[in-house]
């Protein structure tokens, strides 16, 4: 668990995710960006081909069509075929026929190759000549069961094209495309032919193969092409048996209203997503549809893809191989100091026993010198710290109390010798009894915490000897929190506040008051001491709010002595948790509060009755 816990864990980690967060995306953001370009690309590709059969298709018919026109606006050849229409003897003389192909021929030309044109009229009469010279007479009725003849009398003289058929006229059955035009002798006029030019079917045929063949000179094998007329017959490929490709891909077209496009379909006849483009002629009516499986169309992408996710990964190798290392060199100096921190101790401490560490990175180099200058540091101070903090408390508080005892002494002894002058006998007796008290109390408590009852009762007892000494004039009330009278408190931090009220507040008229007050939260007590005289001088209370109390500072005798010597104390036992706050209060005169946390007394702490007895 604490190895998880590592810095070289977490470099290593943290790297490992940052450089594979970076890679990952700029590399799928990469792979999507080329692979819209080659889709759209290949989609495009698709396109241009159906367009491009499409044009060929219109130049090939457009070709026979030019010849139809040429054909039908011949006078001549109209001359020749309707002049002889002769209901007894119908058919075309073979002057007739001769000259017709002789007309015929100079409109072609002799470079069209596998053609035929066919003139016939309603009545029967036909004459063809191209790839089969002939002249007969039909039946009648047989015109009438031709569906693109009856097609072509109702287009009024547009061009019909027809879609792949067996010829009516050549017991072959060679599959031919027709283009037919209804044409008159006059405009208008009653008598009525058709002009019929037959392509093989397998010209056109071999025109799209050829237009689709891969560069290799090979057939496509990939991509499926069909052509359409608007009536949704099947013009290529063609085949007598029936197929469930073309009808969906011509119900699919239905949906994009035959329009020019591209779309993706979901293809339930071989399972597959395929790419389908069309191309609509308005010249013929046509409709391409090139089809190629999209799994083809994009296997140049997912080459791109698993080329690019090997390439990655390998990458992706590299980069935390190092940062492993990158990580393992930044904490290995570390490590070695945690070791050398470890091993610290007071004999360890000069710097010929520390544990080299030399790195390439400044920051450690810094960091490791200067823990060598701590230790030089603590070796030199370490032993003047164990030999002095054990004294210090102990020392520090006998001080402070033998400072205090004189100058209470004195002014006690000064009480005495008033009253006595005055013969007060009784009283007397009674300053004894609490000077006696209160001595003892001084004399059994060196260098120990008392208990807050126990200061309280001290102070009592010097307030019941100031009142012995200034009868009514002086005024006193206490009141203290029972809960907080067991508390631990050092000993004389009440009473000399209460006699600094006695020096300092009297200089007004009697009755002069004072007043202790005691309280307690559960964690920590406050004393509170007020006295209704002049208050504080302003460099008093500088005096006292200094940030740091000096217990050996050179002070003017007596001045300020007692004070500054409680804060002092309190500081000593409660540190940042004591509490001594001296001002003037708004309604007049001095006001000091004092505290610190609870901390209960111990039966060691208070004194045994053969000290109290002396």
């Amino acid at each position: 668990m604490l190895k998880f816990r590592s810095i070289q864990f977490k470099l290593f980690v943290t790297y490992s995710i940052l450089i594979t967060a970076i890679v990952a995306i700029a590399a799928i953001s990469f792979y999507y960006y080329v692979s819209d370009i080659l889709s759209k690309r290949d989609s495009e590709s698709i396109f241009q081909s159906t367009t491009y059969i499409s044009t060929q298709l219109d130049s090939l018919i457009q070709n026979i069509d030019n010849a139809a026109v040429k054909v039908i606006f011949s006078d001549d050849i109209k001359q020749l075929f309707f002049e002889e229409d002769n209901p007894v003897d119908p058919t075309i003389s073979s002057y007739n026929v001769r000259k017709m192909n002789d007309y015929i021929f100079s409109i072609m030309g002799p470079i069209q190759l596998d053609w035929q044109i066919n003139l016939f009229d309603m009545n029967g009469r036909f004459f063809g000549t191209g790839n089969n010279s002939v002249s007969k007479l039909y039946p009648g009725g047989k015109m009438n069961t031709i569906t693109w003849v009856k097609d072509t009398l109702a287009a009024d003289g547009a061009k019909v094209i027809s879609p792949p058929h067996s010829d009516e006229w050549d017991s072959s059955g060679k599959t031919v495309i027709s283009l037919a035009r209804v044409f008159s002798w006059a405009l208008g006029g009653k008598q009525q032919g058709i002009l019929e030019i037959q392509q093989s079917y397998t010209v056109m045929a071999n025109l799209i193969g050829k237009l689709m063949a891969e560069p290799n000179g090979g057939a496509s094998v990939n991509k499926s092409i069909y052509i359409y007329n608007q009536a949704g017959n099947l013009i290529y490929p063609y085949s007598n048996q029936p197929n469930a490709y073309p009808e969906f891909y011509w119900k699919q077209l239905q949906r994009e209203n035959l329009a020019t496009g591209t779309s993706t379909i979901n293809n339930p006849l071989n399972k597959q997503r395929e790419i389908m483009a069309y191309t609509h002629s308005n010249y013929t009516d046509w409709i391409v549809v090139a089809v190629e499986s999209e799994n083809v169309l994009l296997q140049p992408v997912e080459t791109f893809r698993n080329s690019m996710f090997i390439a990655v990964f390998g990458l992706l190798l590299v980069t935390l191989i190092v940062s492993f290392f990158v990580a393992r060199g930044l904490t290995l100096p570390i490590k070695e100091m945690h070791k050398s921190i470890r091993a610290l101790r007071v004999d360890t401490l000069l710097p010929s026993s520390q544990i080299e560490s030399n790195t390439s990175l400044n920051e450690l180099d810094i960091l490791n010198t200067s823990f060598k200058r701590m230790c030089i540091r603590l070796q030199d101070s370490i032993e003047e710290v164990i030999q002095s903090r054990s004294q210090e408390m102990q020392a520090r508080m006998v001080a402070l109390q033998s400072q205090m005892n004189p100058h209470f002494l004195y002014n006690t002894i000064t009480l005495i010798s008033i009253m006595a002058e005055e013969k007060e006998d009784h009283d007397i007796v009674k300053v004894c009894k609490h000077l006696s008290k209160m001595l003892r109390y001084i004399l059994s408590n060196h260098a120990r915490n008392v208990t807050m009852s126990d200061e309280v009762a001290y102070a009592a007892s010097y307030l019941t000897l100031m009142q012995i000494r200034y009868g009514e004039k002086l005024r006193f009330q206490i009141d203290v929190d029972p809960a907080m009278m067991e508390v631990a408190v050092p000993i004389l931090i009440i009473q000399p506040i209460v006699e600094n009220c006695m020096k300092y507040g009297i200089h007004v008229a009697p009755p002069w008051k004072i007043e202790l007050t005691g309280r307690t939260d559960g964690e920590k007590w406050t004393i509170h001491i007020r006295d209704y005289g002049g208050g504080f001088t302003p460099e008093a209370l500088q005096a006292l709010s200094q940030p740091k109390l000096n217990l050996y500072a050179q002070e003017s005798q007596g001045k300020g002595l007692g004070l500054k010597n409680i804060a002092e104390r309190l500081q000593l036992l409660y540190g940042e948790e004591a509490i001594f706050e001296a001002s003037n209060h708004p309604e007049g005169g001095a006001w000091i509060v004092i505290g610190g946390l609870i901390q209960q007394s111990d039966q060691d702490s208070k004194p045994s009755e053969e000290e109290l007895a002396g």
